[in-house]
């Protein structure tokens, strides 16, 4: 594949940046053996309809994380449909469980939130999409879960695609990774964020590349749309 001239420094510097700090970060799935049964901090979170909560106020049931942005045009519809699909397999939520749909887009409002909810016609108590009332503890809870992505321009992100599991004492205990979730696989994860014991995972050695097919088809992905982009207003230039 060969990119316009014009992206290839931006694709450049993306590639450097992939030492970069959280604020310039990478799509690169969390290193598990720093997050794993580590506790999330308490952070107040706002959801769809204005209501502040604290994280740790979910405490007692597990809780399902999906990071998310609310513009988002590619994974997160897909991962935010595949959990419609999946979760009544397993539950309950606000019963058996809870679910956030965590943006992690600091311009991200509530109003973003609300055409998110009722975009993808999300009406439970137990699933709330929510940001983070402040910047700051916002990348305390993605350093927590070693969430790391790249801003690129027109506010599109490359992103890691997953899920993380909390416990009911909101330690991390568990990451799916990919747009959609084996059933077997989300059951086992379900069952190691309430304590119990998961059935073998064959496939668990896979995962990090299952995340880094992921980046990558993102990263192409982008790359090819904001190539459109130029290409049409350089056809169409504004009078």
């Amino acid at each position: 594949m060969r990119f316009p001239a014009p992206l290839v420094p931006l694709f450049l510097l993306f590639l450097i940046s992939l030492v970069g700090a959280q604020t310039s970060g990478t799509g690169i799935p969390p290193n598990e053996s720093r997050t794993l049964g580590k506790e999330v901090p308490d952070v107040v979170l706002i959801d769809s309809y204005g209501n502040k909560f604290n994280l740790h106020d979910l405490r007692g049931k597990p809780v399902i994380l999906s990071p998310i942005y609310t513009h988002c045009t590619s994974a997160c519809p897909i991962i935010t449909q595949s959990l419609q699909k999946t979760i009544p397999l397993m539950g309950t939520p606000g019963e058996d469980f809870y679910i956030l749909s965590l943006t992690f887009d600091p311009k991200d409002a509530v109003e973003d939130l609300k055409k998110f909810r009722k975009k993808h016609n999300i009406n439970s108590e137990g699933w709330k999409v929510v940001l983070v009332e402040n910047k700051s503890d916002l990348f305390k809870l993605l350093d927590a879960i070693d969430f790391r992505f790249a801003t690129l321009p027109n506010r599109e992100f490359v992103h890691p695609n997953l899920i993380v599991f909390l416990d009911k004492d909101m330690v991390i205990r568990k990451y799916l990774y990919g747009v959609a979730f084996d059933k077997l696989e989300f059951a086992n994860a379900l069952r190691i964020a309430k304590g119990e014991i998961a059935l073998p995972e064959k496939f668990r050695g896979h995962l990090f590349l299952v995340g880094m097919l992921g980046f990558v088809s993102t990263v192409i992905f982008l790359v090819v749309r904001l190539s459109r982009k130029r290409i049409r207003s350089e056809e169409n230039p504004a009078v």
